[in-house]
């Protein structure tokens, strides 16, 4: 009947897939595409705001895991310059990643990108703790690009704090982990580290080691060219750039007619036709005086950032290389008025920032206070459990702690009144055992006692401890009746004379007849009294109990009392105090 039901739900799915039309299944399979992390991906950069309204609508419907979400939040707000909103939710994705473990190659890329946005925000302690973690992360993946990616982010740090000479050493060892690499994205990006180092050093007028530089990168174009899966132009590129730099260091050393070969190199590079091309050349031609062709060199880039919706510090930059090149030529009243354009785009640029920085602040405050609303309600609802559970435990252990003192008393009580119900039982019949040699002792009280001779060799064993008892018998009734035991100071030897024994003999006698030695034998008589003095007089102190039964030490009363009876003093007092309330 199962397999029949299951069956029917089968055909019932492939009947709702089939009565779709071709059009319905392409509507459904096109939206389900949008909320993709390769198609948000795609149009980031280009539509970073509709990307955005995608991956909002993607969390909400749970399309794309949250890590990857925050993920590419980041993205789009990087993209959109607001690198506060783009750390916050890297930190997401970061943290998140950290907590599941689960795809080490994400958690590297973030902790990469935190490294970098921590930079852009000039938190550069921060951007630098980030690359120490990432660079033990790429060293356990073998990832030596995101690792070298991470050491010229310290290096970058580093050269922003003025640790200048740490800087290039930092440089330098993410270069040399990728000088022996094959791979053509990490001779890219050796190419890129060469291309940063060298305006670095050249920035620092150390012309020779940026000349080094730049013909250790020309080496590597030159491998690079060789690769079938170099992008087409990208060498060309590289070339252009790199040539207008060596020829900008090596006229500053004075080498010109190197220079001046390294600049028609340049020229011959199909990127020193294109605007940002020629735009390289400019340095160089303001170096060398030719004034007018760095002016004709920056026309074409300026005239493409000026059509563009905002401008930036690059047009800016252009128009102080104007200002150079009018200067030279004399031209004053150009660069006064270029000069003024300068002040009027600053003052935009900063007003955008403003406004940007606003907007941004805005949206920070929007996503804290939504995600403080939710923190919120998680917290009381987390508080309610646990002070519930918190409440249910202690009652519980307070339960089970009453109960297990109840039990304990009740078992002690128990243990306590049998105890002493059978100490009185003994004690009954010690007393009446007592009566009895103590009638004994009456009617041979006329006999003539037999000591024995101290030395005498003819006793046997048998008849030795016939009188031995007959002795102790005597000795008992004197040391009962006259209460010898209870005087503390009572010794062995007072007593071996009493019965004219020698020491060793006596010690024999006493054991025999007693099981114990001679302490023992008194300390049960002195606790046999104290027993009853405790129930003759229930107010006397447990101290003047054990002074008066002949025992000075309060610890060896204690000890012999609890040996004795299995109670302590305390409880057997208070075990008497039970029977009679009871």
């Amino acid at each position: 009947m199962a397999q029949v039901h299951l069956i029917f739900y089968i055909c019932l799915l492939l009947w709702g897939y089939c009565s779709q039309t071709p059009a319905q299944r392409s509507i459904n399979k096109n939206r389900d595409s949008l909320y993709t992390e390769q198609y948000i991906t795609s149009i980031y950069i280009n539509e970073p705001e509709r990307a955005l309204k995608l991956l909002e609508k993607a969390e909400t419907d749970k399309l794309l895991p949250l890590h990857i979400i925050d993920d590419l939040r980041s993205m789009a707000y990087r993209n959109m310059y607001m690198c506060k909103l783009a750390f916050i939710y890297a930190q997401k994705s970061y943290a998140n990643d950290s907590t599941q473990q689960n795809n080490p190659q994400h958690l590297l890329k973030m902790t990469v990108t935190l490294a970098e946005l921590a930079n852009l925000l000039s938190n550069y302690e921060e951007s630098t703790e980030f690359a120490i973690k990432g660079i033990k992360l790429a060293q356990e993946n073998k990832n030596k690009k995101a690792e070298a990616k991470l050491l010229f982010c310290i290096g970058e740090n580093e050269r922003m704090l003025a640790l200048t000479q740490e800087s290039y050493e930092r440089f330098d060892q993410a270069i040399q982990l990728l000088q022996k690499g094959q791979d053509i994205e990490e001779m890219a990006m050796l190419s890129y580290f060469y291309g940063v180092k060298m305006s670095y050093l050249i920035d620092d007028s150390r012309f020779e080691e940026a000349i080094f530089i730049g013909l250790e990168r020309q080496k590597l174009i030159n491998k690079m060219n060789n690769s079938p899966e170099l992008p087409p132009g990208y060498a060309d590129l590289q070339y252009a750039y790199v040539y207008s730099k060596l020829a900008y260091a090596l006229f500053m050393t004075g080498e010109y007619t190197q220079a001046e070969n390294y600049f028609r190199k340049y020229l011959l590079t199909h990127s020193a036709s294109t605007p940002s091309g020629k735009y390289d050349a400019v340095p160089y031609l303001l170096l060398t005086k030719q004034y007018q062709s760095a002016l004709d060199k920056s026309y074409d880039l300026k005239n493409i950032l000026a059509q563009q919706d905002t401008l930036n510090q690059q047009y800016i930059g252009i128009l102080q290389n104007q200002i150079k090149a009018h200067t030279g030529l004399k031209n004053y009243q150009k660069v006064a008025e270029l000069q003024t354009r300068i002040m009027a785009i600053s003052d935009s640029l900063f007003i955008r920032e403003k406004k940007n920085a606003a907007l941004e602040l805005n949206i920070i405050y929007k996503t804290n206070q939504k995600e403080a609303q939710i923190a919120k309600h998680i917290s009381q609802l987390k508080i309610r459990t646990i002070l519930l559970i918190s409440l249910t435990s202690i009652s519980i252990l307070l339960l089970l702690l009453l109960w297990r003192i109840w039990k304990y008393n009740r078992t002690i009580k128990y243990k306590n009144a049998t105890l002493l119900q059978y100490i009185n039982e003994e004690l009954s019949n010690q007393n009446k055992l007592q009566e009895t040699y103590k009638s004994l002792h009456l009617l041979n009280e006329k006999e003539k006692t037999i000591y024995p001779q101290n030395d005498s060799n003819t006793h046997n064993e048998e008849q030795e401890q016939i009188e031995n008892k007959a002795i102790f018998e005597k000795l008992n009734f004197t040391i009962t009746q006259d209460k010898l035991y209870l005087s503390s100071d009572l010794s062995r030897e007072e007593l071996a004379k009493k019965v004219h024994l020698n020491n060793t003999r006596f010690a024999r006698m006493i054991k025999e007849n007693t099981g114990t030695n001679l302490n023992g034998y008194l300390n049960n008589l002195r606790l046999k009294y104290a027993i009853q003095l405790l129930k003759e007089q229930p107010n006397y102190t447990l101290k003047a109990i054990a002074e008066e039964s002949g025992i000075n030490s309060m610890p060896t009363f204690h000890n012999l009392f609890k040996v004795k009876t299995g109670m302590t003093p305390s409880e057997f007092k208070n075990a008497l105090k039970s029977k009679k309330v009871d």
